[in-house]
């Protein structure tokens, strides 16, 4: 499991919190035993069976004798909160691992819902303790359609909350097949470049990494390395995704989750984002009746804005791509829907998955299409 190790000073920013995040190479399969244990993860899966019976399988390793049961367990959207609690009090301080089954049918419906659940555990030792972020997982079960995540850069897009900024940070995405390898730039809160390394498995649309980091500045062949990090990403477009990164520290009584949550974007590392970010020679493919096969070619060049959040982008035969932005979403943020329509206003293909090197959609009868740049970004 994930070995951890925090001090307060890395915790006092973003910054500081990307400086005690790294993760191990893979290691043993079960949470050591030991009390007040170093591996204090909790492993958060689905089980299987009949598609109408939702449950959750929880294991990992409790502080003491007295293990926990489910206190409650709340749905917000996708965001599933499930709280465990010790009853018993004057518990000795010896680990013990758990296992618990949970039925989710009464919160979440008799099938798994189509998006992912982001559960999060939240956990107290004691019978009037406050609970704490003990473990996160993302849980889709249900076949998803894969997304198509571009290789490169992506940015973090502004909050409104300064609180939680990102500034500064940075990821590279390099996926082979369905291997996702990840690069996360940050710096420590002494102002010390630093690196985060990882792999994993990209399952539809979601993926978990462990990351590992080394700095700058090792001598006589020691490692230079802080603690450890668990990425997981959830990638909701092309071009869209949500990362929450996490490392474990020593809590009072128990280990407790530290977690970070970052809106991404793979776009032009620009203060704004418009329609001249998909100017250029693409290739359209799929979107001719009858011919799922067929592929032709476009150039999108003039820009025209019909609104604050909208645009269209002319090509070269008279067709128009017009794209729609979410008014909410930072500037930067890309768009949320494009139209691609031909000369005489006829719909040839919605795009739902937008990236600046590829828009997938379908056509009017739902034959998937791509539009794909023939010179990548």
């Amino acid at each position: 499991m994930r070995p951890w190790s925090v001090t307060a000073r890395v915790l006092a920013n973003v910054a500081g919190f990307l400086a005690a995040c790294a993760a191990t190479a893979a290691g043993a399969l079960e949470p050591l035993l030991a009390p007040y244990s170093t591996s204090p993860e909790l492993r958060i899966e689905a089980l299987g069976g009949a598609p109408a019976a939702p449950r959750l399988r929880v294991q990992g390793n409790w502080p003491t004798p007295c293990l926990p049961i489910v206190e409650d367990i709340s749905l917000d959207g996708r965001d599933l909160r499930i709280d465990l609690r010790s009853k018993k009090p004057l518990c000795a301080r010896t680990s013990l691992p758990f296992d618990l089954e949970i039925d989710l049918a009464p919160h979440v419906g008799r099938t798994w819902p189509a998006a992912p659940l982001r559960v999060s555990v939240f956990a107290a030792n004691s019978t009037a303790g406050e609970t704490q972020l003990r473990g996160f997982a993302l849980i889709a079960p249900q076949p998803m359609p894969r997304a198509v995540p571009s290789s490169g850069l992506w940015w973090p897009l502004p909050q409104s909350d300064s609180s939680t900024t990102a500034a500064g940070i940075g990821f590279s995405f390099e996926i082979q097949a369905n291997t996702i390898a990840s690069a996360v730039l940050g710096r420590t809160g002494s102002g010390e470049a630093i690196w985060y390394f990882g792999t994993g498995k990209l399952r539809g649309r979601i993926a978990e990494i462990d990351l590992v980091a080394a700095t700058p500045g090792a001598t006589d062949g020691e490692s230079n390395t802080a603690g450890n990090a668990v990425l997981a990403l959830d990638f909701d477009g092309n071009g869209r995704a949500t990362a929450w990164l996490g490392q474990y520290e020593q809590g009072k009584n128990q280990p407790v989750l530290r977690q970070q949550v970052i809106e991404l974007a793979h776009l032009p590392f620009a203060e704004h984002t418009d329609g001249s970010a998909w100017q250029g020679d693409w290739v359209l493919l799929g979107a001719t009746p009858g011919q799922p096969r067929s592929a032709r070619q476009l150039r999108l060049s003039a820009t025209s804005f019909l609104a604050v959040a909208n645009y269209r982008i002319s090509a070269d035969d008279g067709s128009v791509l017009s794209c729609e932005r979410d008014g909410a979403a930072p500037k930067s943020a890309p768009p949320q829907r494009c139209r691609l329509n031909d000369v005489n206003g006829l719909l040839i293909a919605e795009f739902d998955s937008i990236d600046i090197n590829r828009l997938d959609g379908y056509t009017p009868d739902r034959t998937p299409v791509q539009l794909l740049r023939a010179d990548k970004r």
